[in-house]
């Protein structure tokens, strides 16, 4: 652990409790992590595997049962007005009023923040104009498109200048293009020294950060750079489809010497060292319908992992 850190988390855990016949749930099974200045970090996994319930208590809307958290030398536990000071955060859910226009969506996050009059207005104007919002001021947040109010929700979160800005899942339900503008956005923000922590099930969200904290059910699993999270299962991945997979894995396994697995009805086999296609077709051409051959993606190390797939709405595949 680095105590120079802009951000360490050490030891957190947490159990949400049993309801009724629903057992008790270990959501963080002690997790460490340190996040330096200016850093972006992904949190990467599916849903239930811990992300969001690291969020609310990096937050302080959620009490850790277990561990330390310090944000900018504060403990967290001890000194939450003085975190809540340093952070900025985009929530997944929507937390703009529709019926305001932006202007006063703002001005009522900058009183609450206890941010003067004039110093409101001031910084409004100057987020706007760099968020290239400056002509939405007046227009209710219901007439803006999904990627817009995104940028609103942006601008609210920046309002306080904070060291660190959080983001849950912020580009669920926006088109490719608003993702790409509000990430856009993110870029020039990370230019200026900001440090941001966002949750994603995303790939390429995930793959244009610094680094990535790969998370499944409760446990960080690996945190590395993207690129040498996917070296380090290999320089290429195999992936076949065909009949009957588990003779065909054990077949392979045992004519090739590399070890595979099956998963989501794909069998898939990392390589270290050059392999021929043509010697695996021309003993199991009969059994296989379809093959591919890669460098590794996050998705094959979150693979490689866990032995689950992630999908698009953020489910692990079956």
């Amino acid at each position: 652990m680095n105590s120079q850190a802009l951000i360490r988390i050490i030891g957190v855990s947490h159990t949400y409790p049993g309801k009724g016949k629903t057992p008790p749930r270990q959501a963080l099974k002690e997790i460490d992590l340190d996040i330096q200045s200016g850093e972006m970090i992904a949190l990467l996994g599916p849903n239930g595997s811990g992300k969001s319930t690291l969020l609310r208590i990096l937050t302080t809307a959620l009490r850790a049962e277990r561990g330390t958290v310090e944000i900018g030398g504060h403990d967290l536990l001890k000194e939450p007005r003085a975190v809540r000071r340093q952070l900025g955060v985009v929530f997944q859910k929507p937390a703009l009023d529709r019926k305001m226009s932006v202007r006063e969506n703002l001005v009522a996050a900058g009183q609450l923040y206890g941010m003067a009059r004039r110093d409101i207005d001031a910084r409004i104007i100057a987020l706007l104009e760099g968020l290239k919002l400056r002509d939405r001021l007046d227009e209710k947040v219901e007439a803006l498109s999904g990627g817009l109010a995104r940028r609103v929700e942006l601008a609210k979160a920046l309002l306080p200048e904070p060291q660190v800005l959080i983001l849950d899942e912020p580009t669920t339900g926006l088109d490719p293009i608003s993702r790409q503008e509000f990430w856009h956005e993110v870029g020039n923000l990370r230019g200026e020294g900001t440090t941001v922590l966002v949750t994603t099930h995303i790939l390429d969200e995930a793959a244009a950060c610094d680094r990535v904290a790969i998370m499944h059910e409760g446990d960080l699993l690996e945190c590395a750079p993207p690129e040498v999270l996917q070296q380090s299962i290999g320089r290429q991945v195999l992936a076949l489809k065909g009949t009957d997979l588990h003779l065909l894995l054990g077949q392979i396994e045992e004519a090739f010497h590399i070890r595979g697995r099956l998963v989501d009805g794909v069998l898939r086999f990392s390589l270290e060292e050059p392999f021929s296609i043509d010697a695996l077709l021309n003993q199991f051409s009969q059994s296989i319908s379809d093959l591919s051959l890669s460098h590794p993606s996050l998705d094959d190390v979150f693979v490689h992992l866990t032995g689950h797939r992630l999908t698009v709405g953020g489910e692990l595949a079956s």
